[in-house]
Parts: C-alpha cells; structure tokens; sequence
C-alpha cells in the first residue's frame, strides 16, 4: 500500500513539473526530423496572396535546408480567417492568412484598416506601417490573441461589384445587398451609403452572389478573377473605399518553441512574402481589369467621390475612442 502511494506521489509530482514546463519544451520534430508548419488561406492558388505563401513556402524550405516542411492548406480546406485565429490559439495550425478585418474582433485596434478612405494609396498605407504603427499593432495582437504577425500583404484598393448596377454615386448604393466583411466598421459604412450590408465569411461569398443573397460584394479586383466571381456578377465599381491588408499570422507559442535559427528564417522570409504579394497586386491591377473587360464585365471609374466620403463621414469620431485617436490620427497627418 506505502509503495503504491509513493509511486502515485512520485507521479503527481513528475505530471505538475512537465506541465509547469510546457511552454518552454521544443515543439517535437516529425519522423524525418522535420518541424511542420501548416498554413491555411481561404483562397485558390491564382491569388497573389496564396502565391505568396507558396513563395513562404519555398524561402524556409531552402533556408532550413529541409528542417522545415511547410505546408499550404489553400481555397478554405481549413476552414475561414475566423476558424484560422481558433485553430492557431487551440495549437493545430500554426499560420494563416487572416485580413485585418476579421483580426477587428480580436482587437479593436486593427479596426483602423475598416475605416474609408483613410488610407489614400497603397504607398500611403505601407509609409503609416513604416512609421511606428506596424509594431504597435504587432506588439497589440500577440497580447490579446497569441498571434505573431511576420507579414503584410497589402491589396489593391476595394471596390464594388455587381448583378444590379453600376455605382457612380452614393444615392446608386440604394437598398443594394452587398456582402461585406465580418466588421463592424464596413457594416456601419454600407449602412451609411444606403446599402444592407450582409456580413459573409469569404467561403460563402460565391454561393451569396451566386444565389441571389447579395446583389454584389466588395473587394480588390484581384479576387474578382481568382475566385471566378465575374460569371456571377455584372458591374465593377471602381470606389476604392478600403485598403485593407492580410497579415501572416503565426502561432506565437508555436514559434517561440523553435530553434532560434529557424524563428530568424521566418521572420525574414514572412516580411519578404507580405512584400511579395504586395507588389504583386499592384503590378496586376490594371491588367486585372482589362481581364474582366475582356470576361464580360463592365467597368467604370469614378472620378467625383465626394457623394461616398461625405456619406461616411460621420464614421471618423464614432469609433475614434475605440480604435484610439493615435493610431487614426497616424494616418490623417
């Protein structure tokens, strides 16, 4: 009986130390000696984000001379941004593409990106970024959500597309369902605009405009072509309400648990791949839509955006304290 209760002490005691030092153990290696990295992103492999995550892909690979294997989960075998963050919290996947959007609530911060037109160019937004706010926004999201950022891949502006109409002014946005982000802020803005903002996941988008749920949806026209969403719409309007980027996401935990070598690979390779798929969508935007041109849509430009600002104007100091008047403020000077 003494000898079966020491046994059961010694373990008790031997179970607490190992759990009391979980944290710090390495993250165990696979059979080939192999540390797996698992990504996931909601898109097909013709989006520039995804090529930038087979661009990931190849830098580590090479880098770690094989110590690594990375592995992209593309068009939503995983799931969306959403189930992204959860699984990465819960230890089962250790990267993702996550939009600034859906980061929103996590952290009130990022809600910044949702705001239109605050941001007036992609250069505009990557010299705020550079400036201070891209580690103050890091060092935010690995406090409240465990979510390391190693890249920003920044879209081309967002614009409207459509089955009902073109958008030439605010007064065209009338009673118009349009599918948005699962933001607050972009809910507020169509409502603003007088259309009934439905917020989707981006794996639902399709069968929404498909079926007739939405009548349209917003995004960077990149994602027009990639997801073939022009055989189920009409219109594209160039509004350029929004730039808002996709982050690199990496299961802080995961990441502090390897090797110092390999944490330094991917860092450096995540802030080239964010730069990749960057420069990517800016260089294809034009023949992007010449594309669609060429598809059947019809695309218009809008040089008078004033109906659009002045609509949504009152969205500056509604969520000026939640955000914080620094980071908003960042971007007004």
């Amino acid at each position: 009986m003494k000898k079966t209760l020491v046994f059961l002490m010694v373990l008790a005691l031997f179970s607490s130390v190992v759990f009391a030092q979980g944290g710090k153990e390495a993250p165990a290696a696979d059979a080939k000696g192999q540390y797996v990295i698992k990504m996931g992103t909601p898109s097909n492999p013709e989006d520039n984000c995804v090529k930038a995550f087979f661009e990931f892909e190849k830098l580590v690979e090479e880098r770690t001379d094989g110590r690594v294997d990375v592995q992209v989960f593309h068009s939503a075998q995983l799931g969306a941004h959403r189930d992204y963050i959860e699984q990465m919290q819960m230890g089962s996947l250790q990267a993702a593409e996550i939009n600034t959007a859906v980061l929103s609530g996590f952290d009130s911060k990022f809600m910044v990106f949702d705001l239109p037109y605050l941001s007036k160019n992609v250069e505009h937004l990557q010299s705020v970024l550079g400036s201070g706010l891209e580690e103050k926004l890091s060092a935010s999201l690995e406090e409240s959500t465990g979510l390391k950022i190693l890249g920003w891949m920044i879209r081309s502006p967002r614009n409207i597309y459509n089955s009902r109409n073109a958008i030439e002014t605010a007064a065209d946005f009338n009673g118009m369902k349009i599918r948005v982000m699962e933001s607050p802020i972009m809910t507020r803005t169509f409502e603003l605009l007088g259309a009934v903002p439905v917020p989707l996941s981006a794996a639902e988008r399709y069968m929404a405009l498909q079926t007739g749920v939405v009548h349209g949806a917003e995004n960077s026209v990149g994602i027009i072509v990639s997801e073939k969403e022009y055989e189920v719409t009409d219109y594209v309007s160039l509004t350029a309400h929004n730039i808002t980027p996709n982050i690199i996401a990496f299961d802080k935990n995961y990441f502090d648990k390897l090797p110092s070598d390999i944490q330094d690979v991917l860092v450096a390779a995540g802030k080239e791949a964010g730069a990749y798929a960057t420069r990517l969508d800016s260089e294809s935007q034009q023949a992007t839509l010449d594309e669609l041109v060429a598809l059947g849509m019809k695309v218009n430009d809008i040089e008078d955006k004033s109906s659009f600002t002045e609509a949504v104007s009152p969205i500056y100091e509604q969520y000026r304290d939640e955000i914080g008047g620094d980071i908003i403020d960042a971007f007004l000077k």
